[in-house]
């Protein structure tokens, strides 16, 4: 912005009464602020305390803001007021348009009937076939304002007005004059004048009908006309504008009607001239015709100059024609003041150049934006006689010499009125209507025009050389017709003796297919074109056709018959075909009369019964056509077997009608046609990558269209009656009696049956679909992990193809009869006056809609509620999230017992869905309950073997008192790391494998019913209860192991007089006296005492004492004794022998902590994850 704009921009913004206001409280704000704290009045300062000057500054805010919102509000109404008013004028303006619209369309339209009126009286009076009533007379406009006289120069033309009053000629305000050698279109004088624009479309529109009218020359001419009462009251400057008026729409008619008139200027009422009537008073009748005016141009336009040349000329002859003639007159005239008048009249005369030239001159200017009108002349004219006159010249001297305006003028006198047409009948008789043709196109519109023409020529040239194309071609199709017939004779000649060499019947049936190929193309062989009479056919054809007959009867029947008794014998051959066979037989032999239909359905058995080999499309269609033929032909077969007959029909009834109807139904076209019902088209565009069909089928592969809800009600139900009543009105075949009142009892019963099949198949083939629905996308953890993303998201593909399903087998809407579906069938029945009435038939809509109510319950719920599978699907969601923590890598182990409790909600929700719902949800739960069942095993043997194996292989592996055997001991620290209550074995036990193990029986057991498992055989388990056994008896509910027993002696050798057992407790010393209990602990404080017995006193030669070292030293030596009961439990008794002399040890513990019952240690080994 430069800076003058900016002072200017910042002067207009400060002038604005809202900125001075809060500028000036701006300043007001600022003094109390700074300057009011100066104030004081003695020691008393008003604006002193910052609180009342911060009082003081809201009310100003306040102010400022009220006055704001005073401003605006003023400043609103004032502007709804101004869109009130606004709007307002544009509502008046709209009414105003549509008003004006409607009129400009009325007239428009009273314009185009009087057109069309016109065009109609036309015909009437129309001499020539060739030229059209458009054409057949000139047409001219003709314009001037409303009181120049346009009307009375037509009628006083001299032109006869037949049609003037028989034809309503007034279009709105268009008035036409028909007369009998030109059309006059009169417009009023608004079209000229009036530069508004109702008036400007009015006038574009007629105009344009009429070039649509009259498209070659839409106008002969145009006449303008203007009263010298006009000319005389114009000044100059008006009468350029009225020049430039009248070359407007001179203008607009050139450009519209794309044609170059000519233009005819007509001053009419030159009577109002001073002396006219006494000047030409003694014209006779036949000169008062003749022509007054200046021709300006011989065949084409002038310019301004020109034109104005040539008037100015023209003029001038007429004023001296009339100077010679002046002189004349005023001698025969008596009358002092008609003398005057006649004096006067040609410088009254003269005048009229001063107004005419400039006229003229504006008119006939060219430019470079369009053509210049082809001006022809200018006329002078005068069809009424009132005696007023206007005396220009006496106007003009009164100004001169000071006299009032018209105070010279000559004084009126009121003469007769007379009608009498001066200088009009020559100019319409021979200048304007000689002159019609010269009305010509524009060069634009010539050039189209005469593209037209030659388009149309060559048109009409091509169509010529077509026909004669045509008949040439007829003409040489006849001869080559006949050359053809000659050749397929000769050939088929060739053929028959090639398919029966001997004149027998041939054993292969090709041979026979060509001959009655070649025939049957002969008999339908014609010209490929019409020959024009040229040549007939018939005699032809009705040869060959008789030829082509024979040939059936002779050669392709015997081939079929031979078909027929081999298929009906055949124990093979399908139900329904062996019934069309049956027909078809009994037709040929004179049964029945054979039909077409049932030559077709058995046409293509037959070709692969005689042509297995070379079959095709092509064979099958041919056969077909031949079929066809034999059925139309009468032929003599032998008479039927009946025992054949009879053995085919036990074959039917043993298939049952019912069936053979049911497959018919299935074969029939509409059936086949019906589109596949696809899983994929139902489950949106990600339910192919989650969901798969556990027979490893494709989603592609659906279900026959007829299973579905459209192929009950619109196939199914009609074609079951069709069938049913077609194969029971075939049942004379069966040999059934033909009639209907049996007719329409088979009919019912095939019907019931054969709904009752459709409907065992239609739940069929439902429930196959739903039981082999599951998961897809793979096994890997992040493929069921991303299908179990898509099923359990919104939309989700198992509640989209379970709706999908619901909704056709929800059958309760097309749940109807095959009586309602054909109507008639009860009126049927009443025809043969029975007690028969239409049955019901068997309502599959209902059976399937109740068989698949639970179904439909399950997927679908009222508004405000939620379906039972939209709740298995939320409840499914937190799998995604364990199956993708299992998917990133994660141990599956971190989600504890999650997995399994929620698995077995799912499993027990499942149970409560409908059966055709739980196999697809029992599947997807079992393939993750793999996945993370997989991953937890892997992971457990992986953490089992890094962690607990090793110190259990290190603390068993070749140590006592595992392997016992052994020399080396298990240490106390690696045995309570080990089976500690808080070792290894016991806490990877309580970690990870608690949710799987039944603890409450012995022995254990996996727990049943998981929907996870670790895949352990019983020998694993066996282990790790033998472990927590390890861990009960030599720990209870210590960290480290602690055995609490008691040892008491019992007998003791009589060599011995005492016996002493020391195992790092007190010493036990027995001497045969009463039994003493010892309370011991193991292991003892003292480990590094070992475990010693001796016997007292020492004999020589033996072994005295028994020692052993170690921390298992008291096992140790216990291996040494041998326990006396079969199965100790709290007190176990022990027999040691020293060298020759024995002693007896009782050592009792709780049973369910007693290591010494039962030895749990020597054959524990580890177990394998």
């Amino acid at each position: 912005m430069s800076p003058r704009k900016l002072v200017r921009w910042l002067g207009n913004t400060l002038r604005r009464p809202g900125v001075l206001i809060s500028l000036g409280l701006i300043v007001l704000a600022l003094l109390i602020w700074f300057v009011g704290p100066l104030i004081a009045f003695g020691d008393f300062q008003p604006l002193g305390p910052v609180a009342v000057r911060l009082a003081c500054l809201l009310a100003i805010a306040l102010l400022w803001g009220i006055g704001s919102l005073f401003f605006r509000t003023v400043r609103s109404s004032e502007e709804t007021s101004m869109l009130a008013a606004l709007r307002k004028q544009q509502e008046e303006t709209e009414i105003a348009e549509e008003k004006e619209g409607a009129a400009l369309d009325a007239e428009v339209s009273a314009f185009r009937e009087a057109v069309r009126t016109v065009i109609q009286f036309l015909r009437r009076g129309r001499s020539s076939l060739f030229v059209s009533a458009r054409y057949s007379l000139p047409w001219y406009i003709v314009l001037g304002n409303d009181r120049a006289g346009k009307s009375s120069v037509v009628r006083a033309s001299g032109l006869a007005l037949p049609f003037e009053t028989a034809a309503p000629s007034v279009a709105g305000s268009v008035h036409f004059h028909i007369t009998d050698r030109a059309v006059f279109a009169e417009f009023p004088g608004a079209f000229l004048t009036q530069p508004e624009r109702r008036f400007v479309l009015l006038w574009q529109r007629m105009l344009d009908y009429i070039k649509r009218q009259r498209a070659q020359q839409p106008i002969n001419g145009i006449l303008v006309v203007t009263s010298t009462e006009e000319l005389l009251a114009m000044q100059e400057e008006q009468i350029t504008d009225y020049a430039a008026a009248i070359r407007k729409r001179l203008d607009e008619t050139i450009g519209r009607l794309r044609t170059v008139a000519p233009v005819y200027l007509l001053v009419n009422k030159l009577d109002l001239v001073v002396g006219f009537e006494e000047f030409f008073e003694s014209l006779t009748a036949e000169e008062r015709t003749s022509v007054l005016g200046v021709p300006l141009s011989a065949l084409r336009s002038v310019d301004g100059a020109s034109a104005s040349g040539s008037f100015a000329n023209g003029f001038s002859s007429i004023i001296e024609r009339f100077s010679q003639q002046q002189f004349l007159r005023m001698q025969e005239e008596p009358d002092e003041l008609r003398r005057r008048r006649i004096f006067e009249f040609t410088g009254q005369f003269a005048l009229l150049e001063t107004r005419l030239e400039p006229l003229l001159q504006h008119l006939a200017s060219t430019h470079r934006f369009g053509q210049a009108p082809n001006i022809r002349g200018l006329f002078f004219t005068s069809t009424n006689q009132s005696g007023e006159f206007s005396d220009l010249l006496g106007q003009s001297l009164s100004t001169n010499f000071g006299q009032r305006r018209g105070g010279l003028a000559l004084p009126q006198d009121a003469g007769v009125r007379r009608t009498r047409p001066f200088f009009l009948t020559g100019l319409f008789r021979d200048v304007i209507v000689p002159e019609a043709n010269l009305s010509g196109l524009t060069k634009p519109a010539l050039l189209v025009t005469r593209l037209q023409d030659v388009a149309a020529n060559i048109v009409l040239f091509i169509t010529l050389l077509v026909l004669l194309g045509i008949w040439w071609l007829g003409f040489s199709e006849g001869r080559a017709y006949t050359a053809r017939i000659n050749e397929h004779v000769t050939v088929t000649h060739a053929n028959i003796t090639e398919a029966t060499p001997d004149g027998k019947i041939p054993s292969k049936f090709e041979p026979v297919l060509n001959v009655l190929d070649r025939l049957r193309t002969l008999s339908q062989e014609e010209p490929r074109s019409t020959t024009f009479g040229l040549y007939t056919t018939g005699s032809v054809r009705q040869a060959s056709s008789e030829a082509y007959d024979r040939a059936l009867a002779n050669l392709f029947f015997p081939f079929v018959w031979s078909y027929l008794r081999e298929g009906l014998d055949n124990p093979a051959t399908p139900a329904a075909l062996r019934f069309q066979q049956l027909k078809f037989y009994l037709m040929l032999t004179g049964t029945r009369p054979t039909d077409q239909e049932t030559a077709a359905l058995i046409s293509p058995d037959f070709a692969a019964n005689w042509l297995t080999y070379e079959r095709n499309a092509d064979i099958d269609r041919r056969i077909s056509a031949h079929f066809a033929a034999l059925a139309g032909t009468r032929v003599t077969a032998p008479p039927a077997d009946l025992a054949l007959v009879d053995r085919a029909r036990r074959r039917i009834a043993d298939y049952t009608l019912a069936r053979l109807a049911y497959d018919n139904v299935l074969a029939l076209p509409d059936v086949q046609q019906l589109p596949v019902w696809r899983p994929v088209d139902h489950m949106g565009l990600q339910g192919p990558q989650a969901l798969a069909r556990a027979n490893n089928g494709s989603l592609w592969d659906g279900i026959p269209g007829i299973y579905t809800r459209t192929g009950l009600k619109d196939v199914m139900l009609g074609s079951a009656n069709r069938v049913a009543r077609r194969i029971a009105d075939d049942l004379w075949a069966m040999g059934n009696a033909d009639n209907l009142v049996e007719q329409e009892r088979e009919a019912a019963r095939i019907r019931d049956g054969l709904l009752d099949l459709y409907r065992v198949d239609y739940i069929t083939q439902w429930d196959t679909l739903l039981s082999d629905l599951s998961l897809g996308g793979g096994t890997a953890a992040s493929e069921v992990a991303r299908s179990m993303a898509i099923i359990t998201g919104n939309p989700s593909p198992v509640k989209e193809l379970v709706t999908a399903i619901a909704a056709e087998t929800d059958l309760e809407a097309a749940s109807t009869t095959v009586l309602d579906a054909i109507p008639g069938a009860g009126a049927k029945a009443a025809q043969v006056n029975t007690a028969l009435q239409p049955r019901r038939v068997v309502n599959v809509a209902k059976t399937v809609a109740e068989h698949y109510k639970s179904f439909r319950n399950a997927v679908t719920a009222p508004e405000g509620q939620q379906a039972p599978v939209d709740a298995m699907l939320v409840a499914m969601q937190p799998l995604y999230r364990m199956l993708n923590h299992v998917a990133t890598g994660n141990d599956v182990l971190e989600l504890g017992a999650e997995p399994q409790t929620l698995l077995n909600q799912l499993s027990e929700r499942n149970g409560e869905l409908p059966a055709s719902l739980q196999p697809l949800f029992a599947r997807i739960l079992a393939q993750v309950a793999a996945i993370t069942g997989g991953s937890s095993r892997e992971r457990l043997s992986q953490i089992w073997k890094t962690t607990v194996l090793p110190l259990c292989e290190a603390t068993t592996t070749a140590r006592y008192p595992f392997d016992p055997n052994s020399i080396n001991d298990t240490s106390l620290e690696d045995f309570a790391r080990l089976f500690g209550p808080k070792g290894a074995i016991a806490g990877f036990r309580e970690n990870y494998l608690k949710p799987f193990i039944d603890s409450s029986t012995r022995p254990w057991r996996w727990k049943t019913g998981q929907q996870i498992g670790l895949g352990y055989d019983d020998k694993t388990l066996a282990e790790l209860e033998k472990a927590d056994n390890v861990t009960t008896v030599f720990f209870g509910d210590q960290e480290k192991p602690s055995v609490q027993f008691t040892i008491t002696p019992g007998k003791l050798d009589m060599r011995a007089r005492a016996f002493v057992l020391d195992i790092g407790g007190p010493a036990l010393l027995y001497n045969h006296g009463p039994p003493v209990d010892m309370q011991y602990q193991w292991p003892s404080e003292n480990i590094s005492v070992g475990a010693n017995m001796s016997m007292m006193p020492e004999l020589e030669g033996e072994r005295n004492i028994l020692s052993r070292q170690g921390a298992w030293a008291l096992f140790r030596m216990l291996k040494l004794g041998r326990v006396l009961e079969k199965s100790p439990t709290d007190i176990v008794t022990y027999q040691f022998r020293v060298g020759s002399r024995q002693v007896l040890l009782r050592l009792a513990a709780p049973p369910s902590r007693n290591p010494f019952a039962r030895d749990i240690l020597a054959d524990y080994s580890c177990p394998v994850l």
